[in-house]
């Protein structure tokens, strides 16, 4: 998800210039790697539901997939029962008049402490001894006043303890006892549930606080009896065909790279600790009756991805297609995945500049040999991706043909059974552009607020300077790339796109400008500007297109949701979306779900 206003002339220019310029960074793209959400799963006896019951038929003819946010513990998007799930990481924290503290909120020790293999705390250190921390919190529904039931709150535990609530919780203390507490909280308020471990394992027994569970009392039945999503958001997202889960993943920067330290159902937080579970988005997948589109980290091993495979073919519904792309926007100099590549590609072919390309094709290669040699006789069932640049024409070219490793003796890479080329598809009209302010600003004072000509930019261009980022402009790079596509035998997807409309390059700090970027997504003509761009995208001979992403709230970092919040009941962007479905069914040849 990122911006290069760089038309390449010639490739070697055009690598030199990749590499000198530091690709336009989108904050809030960065912001949604960790951005939104909450996660869960039900532990019984440490271990975890993850099964689920086949029932979606709503999107067997879906023509649409979408992006989910990724976890954190402001989330408005809440697609688990269990919040802990989306929990902070632990905070360190003392109390002043303790040695050596001086009441800070954090002592930033979390290196330090005790943690079993699932992450939580087994001990916790006297006043007298050298960590200045003598307790752990983390926060749960933070900043998102009544973007979350207010109501009673169940808390269970295991393991022997105390633990304290703060910020919007207070703990009915006749209602509760050992290992379930009662909290009563007040969701208006914006400050989340604060949960403060001030004791664990006092007898040193070994019986730390652990598996701690919050649900909404509401909720708690529906969770006993084994089911781990949120109704709600099941309901928001069912119409798609596909579920990209790249920031479920934490795939930008993401850590991952030893199969044994993989994340875990039972581990304390899906916003940490290498983010969700394979068998949650399995699950997920098979409920919905959607395709997962897993991102595999940058630095995974061979035997990471072998075994993501294996895994996925022994629990993914077999009437279900996987879609595999190797990493996100590895050329995108905002990702520590880019410099990697960089570094990984001059390491085996020397100082070159399209080495980060090149290598990034090989790679997807070999991602793309390991996940069809273990489907074997159902190769057909994994979908390999490779993604490039939609504003550097010609990039692709470096890892579609990796000529360097040709020279090894290997075949092209798009040749190791790679399905589809893909590119993002956002238009911005550049109103966020550092070049358009003075435009912009003028446009606030007309009569109608300044929408009329923000929409003629999007839908038409030719009022702005700069980047040409309007309707028009992304129809043509669909042709270009589509043509690529064809000419090397592959289709041609989205991997995420919409509207991109947000301030860059400290534009962003505009408050009137943020505040005009976010009204133009809840206007209604917005409606129409993703009806354009679907229908053109159709027109053109794409197949999937990823909207990015499902529930998200609005900033100053961009406005990203098609929905701002899960309980809300449309918008002008989620009614095009669900609109465009009803009107086109899925056109391309074994289209339908489970369908070949």
């Amino acid at each position: 998800m990122s911006r290069l206003n760089i038309r390449s002339k010639n490739k070697a220019l055009g690598f030199i210039l990749g590499l000198l310029i530091f690709v336009i960074f989108i904050p809030g793209c960065w912001a949604l790697t960790t951005n939104i959400a909450t996660t869960a799963a039900r532990q019984t006896e440490n271990k975890v539901a993850v099964g689920a019951d086949v029932q979606n038929t709503s999107n067997s003819r879906s023509s649409l997939g979408v992006g989910l946010s990724g976890i954190a513990d402001y989330s408005t998007q809440l697609p688990f029962l269990d919040a802990f799930k989306s929990s902070r990481q632990w905070i360190t924290q003392c109390v002043s008049g303790e040695p050596n503290c001086k009441g800070e909120w954090d002592t930033e020790e979390y290196n330090l402490l005790n943690l079993d293999e699932n992450g939580w705390v087994k001990s916790l250190p006297s006043p007298e001894d050298a960590p200045k921390y003598t307790r752990v919190s983390t926060l749960l529904l933070r900043e998102i006043p009544n973007r979350y039931p207010s109501g009673q709150y169940i808390v269970t535990y295991e393991g022997e303890g105390a633990i304290e609530y703060s910020f919007d919780a207070k703990k009915d203390e006749a209602a509760s006892k050992p290992g379930r507490d009662i909290i009563n909280v007040d969701a208006t308020q914006g400050g989340g549930i604060m949960i403060i471990i001030t004791a664990t394992d006092p007898n040193k027994t070994g019986n730390y606080i652990r598996n701690i569970k919050v649900v909404h009392s509401q909720d708690e039945q529906l969770y006993q009896s084994g089911e781990i999503f949120n109704p709600l958001f099941i309901d928001k997202i069912k119409r798609f065909r596909v579920l990209r889960f790249m920031d479920w993943m934490g795939t930008n920067g993401s850590e991952q790279k030893e199969w044994s330290k993989r994340p875990k159902p039972e581990s304390v937080s899906y916003a940490y600790r290498g983010n969700v579970p394979i068998e949650v988005m399995v699950n997920l997948s098979n409920k919905l009756q959607a395709e997962p589109w897993f991102n595999m980290p940058h630095q995974a091993t061979d035997e990471y991805m072998t075994n993501f495979a294996k895994m996925v073919k022994d629990s993914l519904d077999p009437k279900l297609k996987v879609n595999v792309e190797y990493s996100n926007e590895v050329w995108n100099w905002s990702f520590p995945q880019s410099n990697y590549a960089l570094e990984q590609g001059k390491a085996k072919w020397g100082d070159k500049g399209d080495a980060f390309m090149q290598w990034y094709g090989m790679r997807s290669a070999q991602m793309c040999d390991i996940w069809k040699g273990v489907f074997g006789d159902q190769k057909n069932r994994v979908v390999c991706v490779l993604g490039t640049q939609r504003a550097w024409r010609e990039l692709e070219t470096y890892a579609l043909d990796c000529p360097y490793w040709v020279a090894e003796g290997n075949k092209p890479c798009y040749q190791h059974g790679i399905d589809a080329l893909a590119i993002a598809g956002y238009f911005s009209g550049n109103l966020g552009g550092k070049e358009s302010v003075s435009t912009v600003e003028s446009w606030l004072n007309d009569a109608d607020g300044g929408f009329g000509k923000a929409f003629k930019q999007l839908r038409e261009g030719g009022l702005l300077p700069g980047f040409k980022d309007s309707l028009p402009d992304v129809n043509n790079d669909f042709r270009y790339f589509l043509d690529v596509a064809k000419k090397k035998g592959l289709k041609l997807f989205v991997y995420e796109g919409g509207q991109h409309i947000v301030g860059i390059e400290g534009v962003e700090n505009n408050e009137k400008l943020s505040q005009f970027f976010m009204e133009l997504n809840r206007r209604p003509e917005m409606y129409d500007m993703y009806t354009q761009l679907l229908n053109s995208w159709k027109q053109v001979g794409g197949i999937l297109f990823m909207h990015f992403v499902d529930v998200s709230s609005f900033s100053k970092w961009g406005s990203w949701g098609a929905l701002e919040y899960v309980e809300q009941k449309g918008s002008p962007k989620y009614d095009a979306l669900m609109d465009f479905m009803d009107k086109n069914p899925c056109w391309w040849e074994g289209c339908a779900v489970g369908g070949g």
